[in-house]
């Protein structure tokens, strides 16, 4: 891992609130790995890589100053990474159920192993996308309700925790359900142990020990 700095090619408005951040330089890393990204705030922040049009990209959704800067400043970024522990995916097929707000890394995971995605959105999204989409909750779980979870191999889960627990919940095998914790990062290298989680496996950092974990080890 190294602090770098890349330059962003293009910045796409995904949703009203949610971009994807393409860079120019493809970016070495394995799914499941992320970087920190530098803000204006002196404070660094996680983003889960992942792909664009074949570029290395991360997802973005703007929730302050650090977040919009990512997205609104100039060329340039400062990174720190790649970090994380890589995921082995099973063989079989797969499902990708995420946010809106993790749509480069579903992407990646899609390119690598052909799996299905479904995507969750609290508002419109700017354009069609090649996967299932639905906007707002309550179409969410409808679509949840309606998917044949059990015709499916493994599980990769990213979005927020509530909407995590909800696909917990649904599919069948937790023990091939792999969950993205990266929200519950903060340094991303282990120093500040304020990403520390309960699990069934004993206490886990997000940064060092994932940020993505098996649904079968998480309380």
């Amino acid at each position: 891992m190294e602090n770098f700095s890349v330059e962003k090619q293009c910045v796409v408005k995904v949703s009203s609130d949610t971009y994807i951040v393409v860079f120019k330089e493809n970016i070495s890393h394995e799914f499941g790995q992320f970087v920190m990204i530098q803000t204006t705030s002196l404070t660094r922040k996680p983003f889960m890589l992942g792909t664009w049009e074949n570029k290395t990209a991360i997802s973005v959704q703007v929730k302050g100053h650090g977040t919009r800067n990512i997205v609104t400043c100039e060329n340039k970024l400062q990174l720190h990474g790649p970090l994380g522990k890589a995921i082995s995916i099973p063989s079989g097929k797969g499902i990708a159920v995420v946010s809106i707000s993790c749509l480069a890394a579903a992407i990646e995971l899609h390119n690598v192993t052909n799996c299905d995605v479904l995507i969750g959105s609290k508002r419109p999204i700017c354009f069609n996308l090649p996967f299932r989409q639905c906007v707002k909750d309550s179409e969410f779980s409808k679509a949840l309700k309606s998917t044949d979870f059990s015709l499916y191999d493994w599980y990769f889960i990213s979005g927020s925790r509530s909407m995590e627990n909800l696909v917990l919940k649904t599919i069948p095998n937790k023990k091939n359900a792999f969950v993205s914790m990266e929200e519950y990062m903060a340094c991303g290298i282990g120093a500040c142990k304020g990403c520390a989680i309960q699990t069934k496996a004993g206490i886990k950092h997000v940064c060092t020990d994932g940020p993505v974990f098996r649904g079968d080890i998480l309380c």
